[in-house]
C-alpha cells in the first residue's frame, strides 16, 4: 500500500502537480517546505510524514508549490500563496473523501495550522513550523494534533513552539537532538504521523 502512487494535477491558477500516496477515502494533505529553498514533494521528512499517514490507513496527498516541479507559475516565497497553493490541494483531496489531517514541513507546516483552523473533521501535523508564521490565537484554535520540533532547531526553536503551543489542545514532540532537517529521526517522524492519523480514525 506504501507504494501505490498516482500522480494528480491541481487545477486552478496556477496548476500544481500532486502525487496520491495509499489508498481510500479518508484523507491527508501533506504540504512541503519553502520553495525558494529547495522545498518539493519529495523531500525526505515530507516523504517520513506521508508514508506514516499511509500506515494509518489514510491516503495522503502530496504537492508542489507554484513553480517548483511541474507546477505552473513562478516560485513565491509570499506566504499568503503558500495558503493558497495548499487550499487548492484541499479541494481536490475533499473530491475524494474526509480530510483527516492537515499536515506540512517548515513553511508547510505553518500553511497546515492556518487551513486547520476552523476545521471540524482533522487535526493537525506540523513538523518545524516558523514561529514567526504562527501565533497563540491561531495555535488555540485548533482541533488537536500535534507540533514536532527539534532541539536544535534554529529555525523552529522548541522553546518558542512550545509558548505559543501553551494553553491549546495541541501537542508538541520534540526530538531533542534534531536540528531543522531531522535527518536522523525519520523513522520516528512516520510513527509520530502514524500516531497522529490514528487519533482521528
Amino acid at each position: 500500500m506504501l507504494r501505490t502512487r498516482a500522480p494528480v494535477t491541481i487545477a486552478g491558477k496556477p496548476s500544481l502537480e500532486g502525487v496520491f500516496w495509499g489508498s481510500g477515502t479518508e484523507l491527508a494533505v501533506v504540504a512541503p517546505p519553502h520553495p525558494l529553498m529547495g522545498g518539493e514533494l519529495g523531500n525526505p521528512v515530507v516523504s517520513a510524514i506521508a508514508e506514516g499517514l499511509v500506515r494509518a490507513g489514510l491516503r495522503a496527498l502530496l504537492f508542489n508549490y507554484r513553480g517548483v516541479g511541474e507546477s505552473e507559475g513562478e516560485a513565491s516565497g509570499d506566504f499568503a500563496d503558500a495558503v493558497l497553493d495548499y487550499r487548492a490541494a484541499l479541494a481536490v483531496a475533499r473530491t475524494s473523501g474526509v480530510v483527516r489531517v492537515f499536515a506540512g514541513y517548515s513553511f508547510g507546516g505553518a500553511a497546515a495550522l492556518h487551513l486547520a483552523a476552523g476545521d471540524v473533521d482533522g487535526v493537525v501535523l506540523a513538523v518545524a513550523p516558523p514561529p514567526p508564521l504562527l501565533s497563540r490565537e491561531l495555535l488555540g484554535s485548533l482541533r488537536g494534533g500535534a507540533i514536532v520540533s527539534g532541539g536544535r532547531d534554529a529555525i523552529a526553536p522548541d522553546r518558542s513552539i512550545r509558548e505559543l503551543a501553551s494553553g491549546s489542545t495541541l501537542r508538541v514532540e520534540t526530538f531533542v537532538e534534531a536540528d531543522h532537517f531531522f535527518f536522523s529521526v525519520l523513522p520516528d517522524l512516520g510513527r509520530v504521523a502514524e500516531k497522529v492519523a490514528g487519533g482521528v480514525r
